[in-house]
């Protein structure tokens, strides 16, 4: 109980340790920064705000896929209905006739972006409308409060919106399916009827480093600009990053974007030393005991995600008790270690007493003390019977 107390009291703090000031310069109006090794937000700008997200709402689509078809494997034949409303829209390179299998279909969605996959997909399980109600209801499900799904594909309607801090929400979900993750961490893919299909980074690999990325997924309309959701590990980090309307004045600006924010942040953050367990944050005087101080410290040794050289402006405060008082037993609550950079709180975490306390046993003490005292009265006793003993035979 008490560790899960500390637990909590260490995701308080951490949700306050937002990046508030901007180091770097993007174009993306709506932003979210994950550190998905501890689920923190490292960054957000805009990201509550309701806008089109394009194609990124094909995660969706691939998500309410994967929970509803029984066999990957399973064989559909592109029909010339998956064409339709596609005009415009990226393609994946199907053609009518193509057998191919539910998870090239996925790739299709998920890599290149096929508004024809999408459709072969929808009408092949739920159809249109069906399938819309599906995408709808499996967002109530995941918890996304700011999103509504009108079409599969991601065209601009004003009731296909949702938030950058829902799109990671909504990755963050799909990612838990280990299909989902490897389709969209592939960048490229060779279907069962012989189609390559490439990821969208693919065509910046000359210019952009995109091997940061290790998967994602992009998004374009004209109201939507350039999107991006992705996630990267470096470092050992791992985070999820979701960019939405970046300019529309290069078709890489999303992707330029995130390697921005990846750059920075494992360039200037990492995981830093902020409390050894053997620092001893405060001493308390102990009353009644031969021990004479107990010593305030942490049970473990606490790294946080962190701007480099934090370490050398903390401050440490116990808020709590003054002492130990008589017969403070094992697992009492002492009160709670704070650490500060400047007046940020970065850490918090609750202190128990947690060892036994030798106290003197005042019971016992007073106990000898009455033994003592009878002892004495009954010699005092014996020489007084003596004394009287004495004066009867000499007096």
């Amino acid at each position: 109980m008490k560790r899960i107390c500390t637990i909590i009291l260490i995701i308080i703090s951490f949700s306050f340790v937002n990046v508030c000031a901007q180091d770097f310069e993007i174009s993306a109006e709506n932003v979210i920064l994950y550190n998905l090794n501890d689920n923190t937000i490292l960054f957000e700008k805009n990201s509550e705000e309701k806008v089109s997200i394009a194609s990124i709402t094909k995660i969706m689509t691939s998500i309410v896929a994967l929970e509803n078809i029984d066999d990957l494997n399973d064989y559909v034949t592109i029909t010339l209905k998956d064409f339709n409303g596609t005009v415009g829209y990226s393609k994946a390179g199907f053609n009518v006739g193509d057998k191919v299998t539910y998870e090239d279909l996925l790739y299709g969605i998920l890599l290149p972006s096929g508004a024809e996959a999408v459709n072969a997909i929808v009408n092949n399980t739920f159809g249109y409308d069906e399938f819309i109600i599906a995408m709808n209801d499996t967002a109530k499900k995941i918890g996304l409060e700011n999103t509504s799904f009108e079409n599969p594909i991601g065209k601009d309607n004003e009731n296909n919106y949702s938030t950058a801090k829902d799109v990671a929400k909504m990755l963050k979900y799909a990612l838990k399916n280990s299909n989902f993750k490897k389709i969209f961490t592939t960048k490229e893919y060779t279907t069962t009827n012989g189609i390559n299909l490439n990821s969208t980074l693919m065509p910046y690999k000359n210019i952009l480093n995109i091997s940061i990325i290790d998967g994602s997924k992009s998004g374009f309309t004209s109201n939507a600009g350039r999107c991006l959701a992705s996630i990267s590990t470096i470092d050992d980090v791992s985070y999820l990053l979701v960019v939405l309307k970046s300019s529309l004045s290069n078709a890489y600006n999303a992707v330029k974007d995130s390697i921005t924010i990846y750059d920075y942040y494992s360039n200037n953050y990492s995981y830093q030393l902020i409390l050894e367990s053997d620092k001893v944050i405060t001493s308390l005087p102990i009353k009644y005991s031969k021990e004479k101080e107990y010593d305030i410290t942490s049970n473990d040794d606490i790294k946080l995600y962190l701007k480099n050289d934090t370490v050398d402006n903390l401050t440490y405060e116990f808020d709590g008790v003054s002492e130990i008082k008589y017969n403070t037993k094992k697992d009492t609550y002492l009160g709670t270690i704070k650490i500060y950079n400047e007046q940020e709180l970065l850490y918090e975490s609750e202190v128990f007493l947690n060892k036994d306390i030798t106290y003197y046993n005042f019971y016992l003490i007073g106990l000898i003390v009455f033994i003592v005292i009878v002892i004495l009265l009954k010699l005092r006793s014996k020489k007084r019977k003596k004394r009287k003993k004495r004066k009867k035979v000499y007096g």
